[in-house]
């Protein structure tokens, strides 16, 4: 496998120096009292964002726009320290003084982690065997979200998958942790769609991701290849580069 020299500091990334700021920001951490269900929720707005109960790791990636799974230590290794601060649960609710878009809010969602977490990342990009997740021949037949301000929201069974507000991001990564290649959108899709995702019969009592993600044992391609073809989209196996964000440095805030 060969990995190529893709490396970018901190300040050239967006949320680096320079970055909007939210006027007003809450963070404290998420607090199971275990009395009722895990109240998880991103929630958009004209002048902000909540969210709650989020792993830190989810909030990374949804400020940088990155799968979950690609956030990795330096070395493309997940040391156990960094991975207790990713898995921490957050709640945090941040204004901004006027309406903002949701890509602006996502650059204040950096300049936020750089403040309060002291988080310093940069991008690399390692070169495998991938799967690309890209339009059949016949084109999408993805439903287009109305719901701009909405947050993303996800929900599961055995039969299949729901999702709301999805960028085509979020099937890639879902995608990843279930098939024996990591998935890339090459969509080119930018809207959020609404659409459900049907579990292969023989996985339906097993849907799950497998030990830590991808393993050999994970099911390829052709597993999801029926799931897929309502939603008018497919993978394709290829050497291809995939960009992942490591995280240098991180500190765990105090509440406010």
């Amino acid at each position: 496998m060969r990995v190529c020299i893709a490396i970018l500091a901190i300040a050239s990334l967006p949320g680096g120096m320079g970055a909007q700021s939210f006027e007003v920001a809450s963070v404290k951490l998420y607090k199971d009292d275990g009395v009722g269900p895990r109240n998880a929720h991103t929630t958009y707005n004209p002048q902000g964002v909540s969210l709650g109960a989020r792993t830190l790791g989810f909030i990374i990636a949804e400020a940088y726009g990155f799968p979950p799974g690609r956030i990795v230590a330096p070395g493309l290794l997940m040391k156990d320290a960094l991975w207790a601060q990713l898995t921490q649960g957050y709640d945090i609710v941040a204004k901004a003084d006027h309406n903002v878009t949701r890509e602006q809010i996502h650059v204040m969602l950096q300049s936020l982690l750089a403040d309060r977490f002291q988080l310093k990342v940069h991008k690399e990009s390692k070169t495998g065997l991938v799967y690309q997740l890209v339009i059949a021949k016949d084109g999408p037949k993805l439903e287009e979200s109305q719901d701009a301000g909405g947050g993303f929201d996800f929900s599961g069974s055995p039969s299949g998958y729901v999702f709301r507000n999805a960028e085509m991001m979020r099937l890639s990564s879902f995608l990843s942790g279930r098939v024996d290649r990591t998935v890339v959108d090459q969509t080119g899709l930018k809207a959020l769609y609404n659409f459900t995702l049907k579990m292969p019969e023989d996985l339906q009592q097993n849907p799950g991701p497998k030990n830590e993600g991808r393993s050999p044992e994970s099911p390829s391609t052709g597993t999801y290849a029926e799931a897929l073809k309502p939603l008018g989209l497919k993978l394709v196996p290829v050497t291809a580069p995939v960009d992942y964000l490591v995280v240098d440095h991180v500190e765990r805030p105090s509440d406010n």
